[in-house]
Formats: C-alpha cells, structure tokens, sequence
C-alpha cells in the first residue's frame, strides 16, 4: 500500500475542520489547563512572598528605630512602592515572555495545527494573564490589610490602596502583553533581557515621575499614579504635609497607562502565538542557544526523518534517518586524548552574550560619568551593575549546561564541572568589574590625609570587596536556577535588587543591623561603612561555597527533574 497521504484528501479534511466554530471561552478554558503548575500562577506565589518580606522590613525599620514618623500599619504604603517602582514590570515581562516560551517548547500542545486561529489563541492567553495579574494585586494588598487588621490598625484608606491595586492590575497586565509581543521578535532571548529592560524602565520612571514634562516620557506614566494613593516621592521618602504631590491628578496617569496596555496587547494579539515546530530561524532565534534553555535551530530540525526505501516491503518498518548535524560534544569525543573539565567549559560558556553585556554595562557607566559627577556611576555599579551582571553570568551558567546535564555528570562529577565553570566565569566577571569600578573612580580623590580618618575612601573599600560579594550572587544564582528553576533565580534576584536599593541606598538603614538581610547591597554598605568590610568578605565566601555545596548535592536531582 501506498503512505503517500493525497493532496485532495487533506483540503478535504481542513474544509471539514474549519466549519468548527471553538468559542473564546473554550480557548480560555484550554489555556487555563496548559497554564497550570506554570509561572503564570507561580508569580502569584512570588508576589506573595515580596509582601511578606515588605511587611517584616516595615516592622524592622520601626522597632530599630530608622523610622519615626508613623502612617497606617507602619508605613505599609509607602513599602508597597518597592512593588510599582522595580518589582511589577520586570516580572509582568516575564510572566509574558514565560507563557510564549512554553508554548514555544511544548510546540502549544498540538493545538498550532487546529483550525484555531493563532491571535485568538494569543487573545484567550492574554485573559488568563490578565486573571493572573488580577490574582497578583490581591497577593499584594490582601497580607497588608490582614495584618493590619490583626495588630489593630484598621481598614486604613482603602479607597487609596485599592485605586492602587487597580491600576498596578493594568500595569501588570499591559508588561504581560509586552512580554508576549518581545517573546516573538527576541524568542528566548526575551527571557533574561525583558526583565532587565523593565528594571531600567521603571527605575527611569521614579526617578523622573515628579517632571513638569512626564507625560511626554512613557516610562513616567507608569510612576506617577502610585506618588499620591502611596503617600511617596519618587525615591519612597514619605510625602511632607502640603507636598504637591497629594494633587497630582490621577486621570491622565491612568489613561496613558491603559493606552499602553491596549497597544501592548493588540502587539500580543497580532504576533499571535509562536509557530510550533517552524519556529523562526533568524538570527535573533540563533542567539537563543546563548541564554537560559535555549536551543539551536539546527534542535528543532533534529527530529528523525523517516523514509521508506523502494527496496523495503510495504510492511516493513521505514529507516530513521537523523537529520542533525555532528553536536560539539560529539566531536570534541572524538579527539584523542586527555579530558579537562576546564576546556569543556570554556567552549560551551556564553562568551559572545557576556561581552556583549559587558560592553553595554561599561558604555553606560562612561556616559554616567560623563554626565554626572563619580558618585552616582559608584551608586549604580555597587546597587544594580555588580548584582545584575553576577547573576546574569550565574543564570546562564546553568542555562548553557541544564541541556546536557544528564551526559555531563555521567562523565564527570558534578564538583569539577561546576568548579570550572566557576573558575572561569571569575575569571571574565573580575576583570570585567574592576575596569567598571576603574571607569566610575575617574576624576574621583581616592586618598585620605585626614589621620582620623582611613588612608582611602569608601570606594576602594568598595572594590576589596567585590570580588567575594560578586561570588557570592553568582553562586546563589547557579545553585537556585539548578535546584529549582532559572526563572525562580530570576524573581529572586528582582527581590534582592529592589531590597538592595532600599536598603543599601538609604545610608540611616544602611547603617542599622538592616544590613544583614540585603546581602546584593554589601558593595554599597561596604562603600558607606568600611569598618563592616572584612566581615562581609567572610560572609560573601561563607554563603557562596554553601550555594555551590548546595548545587553540587542537587546535581542528580537536577539530573532526573526534567
């Protein structure tokens, strides 16, 4: 018998196939099944636990005495800025470019070849990430009024907390569909740089939300809202009695954001839903191998090919026939010799997307610099450029080994390859950090001759401890991309960034036992408190190795995970 499947048979079967009409509430009910147990409601959990760490800071800063002046549960609102100022954007991103990407690897669960169109497929989705946005704002608002509830502090102003909710719901929603829309021009690619673009877009809108011109800056729109119902500056310094600020309208700030929103998801709605197992082979699609989980084009077309040859009985079980060529790995097995888990490493590290960061990270603080006197390129690279660009390289990490993983720890102990590979990503991070610590000092007066005082400045102080706080972030964020997920390493670093700049920022909090709990902000603190640097040396060391300890015991888990 003939397998050759007739052309007219298969219009016949799609003619048939599109008089089914499939209702949006069906295509929200499929999305609801594939989204479980998935980042889409996992970010409700992580929302839930940036309150919870809000609200034991707020009862911290008041019984350590940073605090004086009191509002409704100690300040609650004015804490809850920390989630509209960096925390809702990057993680609405990628909640968005997470939904996509699992479409993308789970080739959307056969429905790409329904006769289902893919824009209402990408419209019931943006539903279902509205619902979770929704869902996120209640995480956010509900612990908050409970616990004030609890110690006796009443409903509070609610109509003021619940404007708010409202409009971070359109917020987040309008960054999931933002999200969506860069997933299908970046692929997953869109996983590590949204979240970052989203950091950088609302630490922009802080700190130029109070501008007389901010409705001609976007970024602003988004910042400004939040100022009057949480009682704050743009830097969450508490609103003086009479500030402008309690009048800023609240109408145009809510229209411009909506109309943000709605072009994001007619942006969403009209990339539709990523194409199965054709997805696009660009050059941005190509990048993907280099970042978190991606895989190379030449992945999606190794499938096995089957044919059937003349010479076969019509019975007879067709040959398969790889369509992929040799891996790296593959060929590295064939030269003689010697293995080093070293040389191993250094050919599969992401280099080109580390440079590539690195470059921008060093072009950012030279127009800083340029702009700005040395203190502010300073503040930068010891709260955001230091953090970030550590676990970025911890991430990605994992994310160049997670494919191979189950090959590489029959090989070679899960020790040696993890230590290798941090050996070599200290030995690009290092340098990388000292020439971005170099382009800030620029102009600076690095010497004391005050004898009261230490012979060097805060900033060289600074720098001795960079390297072991460095360490530190990038070992926390391999082990916990490796023992859990890259995207819960993601969240966590958002967390401890936001946390770091509170805390590190603010020199009174700074200088209590605060500290301790914002260990992304030990560059700063040993910037302000040099006497503190040794200390956070031994513990930047102390908790890095228990990271890596921790990695290497879930290794075998990891192994078997997926």
């Amino acid at each position: 018998m003939s397998t050759v499947v007739q052309p007219q048979t298969r219009v016949k079967a799609q003619g048939t196939a599109a008089k089914v009409r499939v209702g949006l509430w069906e295509l929200v009910r499929a999305e609801l099944t594939r989204s479980r147990r998935t980042f889409t409601w996992g970010v409700i959990g992580a929302t839930l636990i940036f309150t919870v760490h809000t609200i034991i800071l707020a009862n911290a800063s008041i019984s350590s005495g940073v605090v004086t002046e009191l509002q409704w549960n100690g300040n609650a609102l004015a804490w809850m800025h920390m989630y509209a100022g960096g925390f809702a954007v990057p993680l609405g991103l990628l909640t968005g470019a997470m939904a996509q990407w699992r479409e993308q690897r789970w080739r959307q669960g056969g429905t790409a070849w329904r006769a289902v169109a893919p824009r209402r497929v990408a419209g019931a989705r943006l539903v279902v990430l509205s619902l979770s946005a929704l869902a996120c704002q209640v995480a956010l608002v509900a612990p908050v009024v409970g616990h004030a509830l609890i110690v006796g502090n009443g409903w509070g102003p609610w109509d003021r907390y619940l404007l708010f909710a409202t409009y971070m719901w359109i917020v987040v929603t309008g960054a999931c569909a933002w999200g969506m829309a860069a997933f299908h021009v970046l692929r997953v690619v869109s996983i590590g740089v949204a979240p970052v673009l989203g950091f950088v877009w609302s630490v922009a809108g802080v700190v130029q939300a109070e501008r007389s011109d901010w409705w001609m800056l976007p970024w602003a729109w988004t910042a400004r809202v939040p100022l009057p119902l949480l009682g704050v500056h743009g830097n969450s310094v508490l609103l003086e009695e009479g500030s402008p600020v309690w009048g800023y309208p609240l109408l145009p700030g809510f229209l411009l954001t909506t109309g943000l929103t709605l072009i994001g998801v007619g942006l969403a709605v009209l990339s539709g839903a990523p194409g199965g197992a054709g997805s696009s082979t660009s050059s941005v699609s190509r990048l993907s191998r280099l970042l978190p989980g991606g895989r190379a084009a030449d992945d999606d077309e190794s499938e096995t090919v089957s044919v059937q040859s003349s010479e076969q009985a019509p019975g007879s079980r067709p040959r398969s026939i790889p369509n992929r060529r040799a891996a790296p790995a593959t060929r590295m097995a064939r030269v003689p010799g010697p293995r080093s888990a070293v040389l191993a490493m250094a050919g599969v590290l992401p280099w080109i997307v580390w440079v590539v960061l690195a470059t921008l990270l060093l072009a950012f603080l030279g127009v800083l610099h340029t702009a700005y006197p040395p203190g502010y390129g300073q503040n930068f690279l010891e709260l955001v450029g230091m953090p970030v660009a550590a676990a970025i390289t911890g991430i990605t990490v994992w994310g160049r080994l997670q494919p191979a993983w189950r090959t590489l720890i029959t090989r070679r102990g899960a020790c040696g390859i993890l230590v290798s590979a941090t050996v070599l990503t200290a030995v690009f991070l290092v340098p990388v950090l000292v020439v971005s610590w170099i382009v800030t000092v620029l102009g600076d007066t690095l010497t004391r001759t005050d004898p009261s005082l230490p012979a060097v400045t805060g900033a060289v102080y600074g720098l001795m401890v960079m390297p072991a706080v460095a360490f530190m972030i990038a070992a926390v964020s391999l082990a916990v991309a490796l023992c859990t997920r890259i995207v819960v390493a993601i969240v966590l670093n958002i967390i401890l960034v936001v946390t770091g700049l509170l805390i590190g920022g603010n020199e009174v909090m700074a200088a209590t036992g605060l500290w301790r709990i914002a260990p992304w902000a030990w560059m700063s603190v040993s910037h302000q408190f040099p006497g503190r640097w040794l200390t956070i040396v031994v513990l930047s060391l102390l908790i890095g190795s228990t990271a890596m300890g921790a990695a290497v015991l879930g290794a075998r888990r990891a192994a078997i995970r997926e």
